[in-house]
C-alpha cells in the first residue's frame, strides 16, 4: 500500500518533508537547499523523495499550492459581499494557523510570485463587483487591485515580522479601516 495517495504513511511522509522545508527555509533560501539537506532533516532517502517531488522548487510550489488552493475554495464559499469582511478574515486565520510557513512565503527576501499569484487570486474574485459600479474604468480597475493588494500584503508583512501579536480580527479591521479610506 506505500505510495498510494491518501495513504496514512504517505501523508504522515509528506508532511514530514514539508515541515523539514520550511525548517530549512528560515535558515537558508530556496536555492542554496538541497534534495540531501531536506532528507537528512526529514530522515527519508532520495528515492522517497523523488517518489513525491522533483526537487526542492516543486515541493515549494506544492505547499504554496496547498495554501492558495485553500484560499481559493474560501473565495468560491463567500459571497462577494462578504469578502471585505468573512473572506479576509478566513484568509488571516489561515496565515495564523500556518504562521511559519507564511512567515517564510511573505517574507520579502522570498524568490517566488506570490505577490502575482495574490494579484491574479484578487482579480480572479470579481472584485469589480465588490466595488459595485459598472462604470469602473478597467485600468483603473488593475491599479486599483495592485495598489490595494499590495497594501494589504505589506501589511500583512507587518503582522508577520511583528510576531502575529494582534489577532487575525484585528488585523482584518486594520486593513479593512485602511482600504476605506480610498475610493
Amino acid at each position: 500500500m506505500a505510495g498510494i495517495k491518501g495513504n496514512r504513511r504517505t501523508l504522515y511522509t509528506k508532511k514530514i518533508i514539508k515541515e523539514s522545508l520550511i525548517d530549512l527555509l528560515q535558515e537558508k533560501r530556496i536555492h542554496e537547499i538541497t534534495v540531501t539537506d531536506i532528507c537528512k532533516k526529514s530522515d527519508i532517502n532520495r528515492g522517497t523523495f523523488y517518489s513525491h517531488y522533483k526537487d526542492a522548487y516543486d515541493l515549494l510550489k506544492s505547499i504554496q499550492d496547498e495554501l492558495f488552493n485553500q484560499i481559493s475554495i474560501y473565495i468560491e464559499e463567500t459571497p462577494v459581499e462578504d469578502y471585505k469582511d468573512v473572506l479576509l478574515l478566513k484568509a488571516l486565520e489561515l496565515i495564523y494557523d500556518n504562521k511559519d510557513l507564511c512567515k517564510i512565503l511573505f517574507s520579502k527576501q522570498m524568490e517566488t510570485s506570490l505577490m502575482d499569484r495574490i494579484i491574479y487570486v484578487a482579480s480572479k474574485s470579481e472584485i469589480d463587483k465588490m466595488l459595485g459600479t459598472s462604470n469602473v474604468n478597467n485600468i483603473f480597475l488593475d491599479y486599483f487591485i495592485k495598489y490595494t493588494v499590495g497594501g494589504v500584503v505589506s501589511v500583512i508583512q507587518t503582522w508577520l515580522e511583528k510576531d502575529l501579536k494582534e489577532s487575525p480580527e484585528e488585523i482584518a479591521k486594520i486593513i479593512n479601516n485602511i482600504i476605506s479610506f480610498h475610493p
